[in-house]
């Protein structure tokens, strides 16, 4: 019990250190860009990617991390998550995959990454993407189908973010055929979602599909056609050669929900 209240006094004041650091190395042209580009959608002290790297390694080694256990390490990752300013997420996501990921077993970094969405940690889509590339897709990629399938039930999580996270986190496994059926169910229940993060997010990994794999990439833009937004045609399909058909066939007017193009 003591050294229970004796590390969570410990993880504030060691979270607070790494925030501390975040915002004296913040600089306003950075947080001006930041800012234009998210329009908003989340607070930025003013912190480049590179320069919150080195913090956060520097904290981990400076501070001698890794006595803590797992748990607590986690705790301190969730510490800095749940933070309103951007760069301390990215903070605790970059601790998550550079000190904790390839440690963790796959039932539970997903669990844990579960929760940080259920609890609302994540709520635009540039942090929810970033932590889809840095750590999710490198699991999928390191543990197979077991952890890609246990990703993929997310497509029917009530949370936006968490759901936008169940396409997001196959872009690299795109490139892996054998994803690619599974990628196809989660597309199919996603894209009656006319959202534009969960659309866009379709389109992100579709586009991703369409470079090693253009036929296949193709088939499905074809096959969703008539529920795929008009913004993921004109952005996602630029890589096809049937872009320019796509589109035109995207702004026909017999093209319904009904309409089959699989063909």
């Amino acid at each position: 019990m003591t050294h229970a209240v004796n590390f969570e006094q410990r993880k504030q004041a060691l979270a607070e250190d790494l925030t501390v650091q975040l915002s004296s190395a913040a600089d306003e042209k950075t947080k001006q860009w930041f800012d234009n580009y998210l329009k908003g959608a989340i607070e930025y002290r003013g912190v480049k990617t590179p320069i919150a790297t080195q913090l956060v390694i520097s904290w981990q080694r400076e501070n001698d991390l890794s006595q803590y256990s797992t748990e607590e390490q986690l705790a301190l990752c969730k510490a800095l998550v749940q933070s309103r300013f951007a760069e301390d997420k990215f903070a605790g996501i970059i601790y998550l995959q550079k000190f904790l990921r390839k440690t963790l077993s796959w039932p539970q970094l997903v669990s844990f990454s579960a929760d940080l969405f259920e609890l609302g940690y994540f709520f635009d889509w540039s942090t929810t993407d970033w932590f889809c590339v840095r750590v999710l897709d490198p699991t999928i990629i390191q543990h197979g189908l077991a952890a890609a399938e246990a990703i993929a039930e997310w497509r029917s999580a009530q949370n936006l973010w968490q759901k936008r996270a169940s396409i997001v986190s196959f872009r690299r496994a795109t490139q892996d055929t054998q994803y690619h059926s599974l990628i196809e169910q989660v597309i199919k229940e996603l894209v009656v979602d006319d959202q534009r993060f969960i659309q866009t997010g379709i389109g992100w990994v579709l586009a991703d599909m369409s470079k090693p794999y253009p036929q296949e990439a193709e088939t499905l833009f074809r096959k969703y056609l008539s529920q795929l937004s008009r913004e993921v045609i004109d952005r996602h399909t630029k890589h096809l050669d049937a872009h320019q058909e796509l589109k035109r066939l995207k702004r026909s007017p017999q093209l319904t929900p009904s309409t089959s193009l699989s063909n």
